[in-house]
């Protein structure tokens, strides 16, 4: 496990960090900033037929590099929000990490679990009442990995899966079951999930590919501490998982959109259930998870 103090990026990265091939673009995502010149992402569709439980095709976004290819890939899931803002468009978080990771050179899909099943949002309703469960988008994170690897600009070995709350939980789901057929994901980060449930029984997760979580120690609404322990747990078998938690940091401290905290009292969930959950930026707590995902998807990925 590894705990990131404030004030310590600049021990932990003297030099600024990894080298990209376009810097100054690369810099500008770093630092949480869209470059003018950044591609759209192109809107495509993910055929679910004999992997999810979709009714219809998925909705999803995809980010290129540059160059022909072909690329490693990264397949993102969104959390209990959905993948848009409210004016409709991908919303910042989702779109600041597909381009960051375009920039590397990563074909970056982002994936829609929501609108092709009629679902608007989860967060406000009670984890009984859920009709969409963590489980339930395995087959989604799949039926992406199945699109990508049929794409001559992907290199189909080499395919990592990264997802935020909700889709951090689908991200273990996923990394614990592997497909029907065929083999699965050569990596996987997940940031700032639900370990509750697993934590309790961790002799039943077996994640089949490197996996890394990142978590702030404050989060109350999907809290640290169970997944330190799964994490533990797991490590402790020579299993391939790591952790990485941020000292007063919340959830969604990645996320651009973000100005200030927030106390959000519609969620029904959460360490204190009918309190609300805190989110809050942290810029330098994000900083430092974009680099660590540089890293970790490198060594993996390509």
């Amino acid at each position: 496990m590894t705990k990131i103090q404030p004030g310590l990026y600049a021990r932990l990265f003297p030099h600024g960090g990894l080298h990209f091939t376009r810097p100054l673009y690369a810099l500008l995502l770093v630092l949480g900033l869209s470059p003018a010149h950044a591609a759209a992402p192109e809107a495509v569709s993910i055929p679910a037929a004999g992997w999810s439980s979709s009714p219809a095709p998925l909705h999803a976004f995809l980010f290129q590099p540059e160059g022909n290819g072909p690329h490693p890939a990264v397949v993102m899931l969104h959390g209990c929000s959905g993948a848009y803002a409210n004016d409709g468009s991908l919303n910042a978080r989702h779109r600041m990490w597909g381009e960051f990771l375009a920039a590397q050179g990563y074909v970056a899909l982002m994936l829609d679990s929501f609108s092709s099943r009629g679902i608007k949002e989860l967060c406000t309703q009670k984890f009984s009442e859920r009709s969409l469960k963590e489980a339930d988008r395995r087959g989604d994170s799949y039926a992406a990995l199945n699109y990508l690897r049929e794409r001559s600009d992907v290199i189909a070995q080499r395919i990592g899966l990264l997802g935020w709350s909700h889709g951090g939980g689908v991200t273990l789901d996923t990394i614990s079951h592997p497909p029907r057929t065929g083999t699965g994901f050569s990596a996987a980060i997940s940031f700032y999930p639900g370990c509750s449930s697993r934590a309790k029984k961790p002799e039943a997760f077996h994640p089949y590919a490197p996996l890394l979580l990142l978590i702030g120690e404050a989060d109350d609404w999907t809290p640290a501490a169970p997944c330190v322990a799964l994490t533990q747990a797991v490590a402790a078998r020579g299993e391939a998982m790591q952790i990485v938690t941020y000292p007063g940091t919340y959830h969604d401290f990645d996320n651009p959109a973000l100005r200030a905290k927030h106390v959000r009292k519609d969620v029904p969930n959460g360490v204190n259930p009918g309190q609300g959950t805190t989110t809050a930026p942290n810029p330098e707590a994000s900083e430092d998870a974009k680099r660590r995902v540089s890293t970790f998807f490198a060594g993996h990925l390509k």
